[in-house]
């Protein structure tokens, strides 16, 4: 049983739920409902060829405390009544956090995708989520080594596999398949020559003052961006009355989010990608576009370090003229890396469960 309540999770199943058909395993799908409007959820599924969910929790949106309560909840009932062998779990969210804790009260095996991953800021809503899940889970499948590294400190060394990402395995099945795709005529960009940006995290959301500190920086940018508006942080904007000056941003074009097949189609041929998600900065470099991240985390070291990934801090005035001056750069070279594996870490995973179970 996979049970996934994001888009991120979405793409790390695809490759793993394909995987197990081609060796012949039943597998199901539950989703959390943790996305729940049809342009973050459903297209998903069809874009991925996959499965739809078996059952929908319907969890939808609300408080930390309120979505982990109804997912453990409706975990624990579709546990019981399909009585899976194992659970994959996927990534860092609160339905990741409701389903382990779900599972493992009732004594279900659980394989975590994604495990080891480590931003060592407590502030960050999902690193305490990573790092429960991570310790109750049976089986860590890591993306990255220093991810392994990171559970080893932890004493978790029992069961832990570097495998490399699914992310990545989902990136070039889709790349593959080839695109095809208007928005560049539809919204008059050119290749390598736009910024791809997401925003949603609750940390650039939750306050007026963050908010308005990233629109002060998009309204310097001298560079068009194209942005799919996340339904939180549109919430955000229209609450803080900032939803008239973003939209009177020049350069800047708001649009509906897209599906997958899309995103990977904007991240291949822009420039640029500015972002707060994790998944997406770390697609940044699939894609072959640098990444400003939005965030005060540090999630993937190796990227860091290879100058992929430059952090943009609103509180200083140095950080954010070194991200315009990124900004005026062109795209950079298109560079192999080794560090999330050779796209065939569905493969590794499948393997390993059949060899366990």
């Amino acid at each position: 049983m996979h049970i996934v309540g994001n888009r991120p999770q979405f793409i790390k199943l695809a490759p793993v739920s394909k995987e197990l058909h081609q060796r012949g395993y039943k597998d199901i799908i539950i989703h959390t409902g943790q996305h729940y409007d049809e342009n973050m959820s459903d297209i998903f599924f069809r874009e991925l060829g996959i499965d739809k969910p078996i059952e929908n929790l319907e969890v939808g949106s609300g408080s930390h405390a309120e979505i982990t309560a109804k997912a453990m909840v409706g975990v624990e009932k579709v546990c019981m009544k399909y009585k899976p062998a194992l659970v994959i779990l996927y990534g860092d969210t609160d339905s990741t956090l409701a389903a382990a804790l779900a599972c493992c009260k009732l004594n279900i095996p659980i394989a975590h995708v994604e495990a080891g991953t480590r931003s060592y800021k407590k502030s960050n809503p999902e690193e305490t989520n990573r790092v429960i899940v991570d310790h109750i889970s049976d089986i860590c499948f890591c993306p990255d080594h220093p991810s392994v590294e990171n559970l080893s400190k932890e004493g978790i060394k029992k069961n832990v596999f570097f495998t490399g990402d699914v992310m990545y395995d989902s990136f070039l099945q889709t790349k593959k398949k080839g695109i095809e795709s208007n928005l560049l005529e539809k919204y008059d960009l050119e290749k390598e020559k736009y910024i791809l940006m997401t925003w949603h995290r609750q940390e650039n959301t939750d306050k007026k003052e963050r908010v308005d500190k990233i629109v002060s920086f998009l309204e310097q940018i001298n560079c068009k961006m194209l942005y799919p508006v996340h339904p939180r942080t549109k919430k955000a904007l229209a609450d803080y009355d900032l939803w008239e000056r973003i939209s009177g941003i020049r350069n800047l074009i708001i649009i509906d989010p897209v599906g997958y097949d899309e995103m990977v189609y904007l991240q291949s041929n822009c420039k640029l990608i500015l972002t707060d998600s994790g998944g997406l900065s770390k697609e940044s470099v699939f894609a072959g576009a640098k990444c400003l991240f939005m965030a005060d985390l540090n999630v993937w070291p190796d990227l860091e370090r290879a100058g992929w990934i430059t952090h943009v801090d609103f509180d200083n005035e140095s950080s954010i003229k070194n991200a315009l001056n990124i900004v005026q750069e062109g795209k950079v070279e298109r560079r192999e890396v080794d560090y999330y594996g050779d796209g065939h870490a569905a493969e590794k995973i499948v393997g390993i469960l059949a060899q366990k179970l």
